[in-house]
């Protein structure tokens, strides 16, 4: 079914329909926040914040700091006290769920250098957010919540 899962028939094994663990991080700089440009489907061409899938048994923060490493070739400094949002929403054409995890980190070393499955990534500034072709609006929210946490400027938007 489409809220529980599937037995086999022949060792009874079950298979539940669970949203899949993604993690994702706005990277703030000052007054900057880096957005990724999606190299490849689903939202190809679209602006988000970098991230990806876990791995099975990988731990959340792990995690994002191989995801980063491998997309953006930077390290990162964040803790669960980083944590901004988790936010369940459909992935890909086949409308699988995705739990979002949403963190707030900042760059610890290295450069900018697109790679994996980042078509472009640079930095923005807060009243760049809402220009951009967002792929989901939970990452658009991210940045501005992560920027909103380093300057008063924008309090009460």
């Amino acid at each position: 079914s489409s809220e529980g899962g599937s037995r086999c028939p022949n060792c009874g094994r079950s298979w539940y329909r669970n949203s899949a663990p993604t993690v994702t991080a706005a990277i703030v700089d000052g007054e900057r926040v880096v957005v990724a440009i999606r190299a490849f489907a689903p939202k190809k061409g679209k602006a988000d914040t970098p991230g990806g899938f876990l791995m099975p048994g990988e731990p959340p923060l792990d995690g994002l700091r191989r995801e980063i490493r491998e997309e953006l070739g930077i390290e990162i400094a964040v803790s669960f006290e980083d944590f901004v949002q988790g936010v369940p929403h459909t992935y890909g054409d086949e409308g699988d769920w995705v739990l979002s995890l949403g963190f707030r980190a900042r760059p610890l070393s290295g450069e900018l250098e697109p790679a994996d499955d980042v078509a472009d990534a640079r930095w923005v500034t807060y009243s760049e957010l809402d220009d951009l072709d967002w792929a989901w609006p939970h990452d658009r929210e991210l940045a501005k919540i992560a920027l909103r946490g380093t300057s008063t400027e924008h309090v009460g938007e």
